[in-house]
């Protein structure tokens, strides 16, 4: 496996994914079954694409009022609520899955640093959209002695790693979901990030709309390349949507 290596003094990767168009749906099954997202002889229910592409929500498109660039200002803030030993893109299985959680239409799940490959169980309430990172990055300060940089010296350097994303898949009950170049989304201007320092971010989101209520599977990967540097993401989800007593759980209908 390539090594991952990390970028302190710029940014923090945090990675979900980004789907490979070009990829047959026999080519992306066999790589999840590859990487142990999709159990070997495991027989899926039926599932019409279209039914699949009508969760995703592409990145132009707003929820509740507000653009996708917003709700990932908000999901750094979320973020910024946790300790530094906590953050929830170090959890290992889940347990921070519903901590710092506010009541809206929105509930955010992390990606990793890059340095582990996680697989979490999660409870989500009835009716809130599902706010992924892809591949994501927040810059709050330049290199060591130059660590005044602008805002927009942030934001284009949050830009520059965001371009040097090279493949990504998300697979939502082992179907593939969305389309990347409509999934990237960066920040307008600079925000109160982690630590309360203003950055700016950029890089890949996944929105999708409330799910059905019972059991599901969200697997995300994404590779970023930038000359020696590599990193390489690897996380599932184990999902379950709460309903009402008596609903029966299954797959994205």
């Amino acid at each position: 496996m390539p090594q991952r290596n990390r970028t302190p003094w710029l940014a923090v990767a945090l990675c979900a994914l980004l789907p490979l168009l070009a990829s047959g749906c026999k080519e992306l099954k066999d790589a999840g079954e590859e990487l142990g997202w999709i159990e070997r002889e495991r027989t899926l229910p039926p599932i019409e694409e279209t039914s699949l592409a009508s969760h995703w929500i592409p990145s132009d498109t707003a929820v509740d009022s507000a653009g996708q660039a917003r709700w990932s200002e908000r999901w750094w803030q979320w973020v910024a609520r946790f300790d530094a030993a906590d953050v929830p893109y170090l959890d290992p299985d889940g347990r921070r899955c519903t901590q710092h959680q506010e009541q809206g239409p929105v509930w955010f799940l992390a990606g990793t640093d890059g340095n582990f490959d996680a697989v979490r169980s999660c409870k989500v309430p009835a009716d809130r959209h599902l706010f992924v990172p892809l591949i994501n990055w927040v810059v709050t300060a330049g290199p060591p002695g130059d660590a005044a940089w602008s805002c927009e010296q942030k934001r284009a350097q949050a830009a520059r790693f965001a371009e040097h994303v090279i493949s990504g898949l998300v697979l939502l009950d082992g179907r593939p979901v969305g389309e990347f170049k409509r999934m990237r989304v960066a920040s307008q201007d600079c925000f109160s990030g982690p630590g309360g320092v203003s950055g700016a971010s950029d890089g890949y989101w996944l929105m999708l709309k409330p799910l059905p209520p019972g059991k599901h599977q969200l697997a995300i990967a994404a590779t970023f390349r930038e000359g020696p540097r590599e990193s390489m993401q690897n996380f599932r989800y184990e999902l379950e949507v709460e309903g009402a007593a008596g609903e029966v759980a299954g797959a994205v209908q």
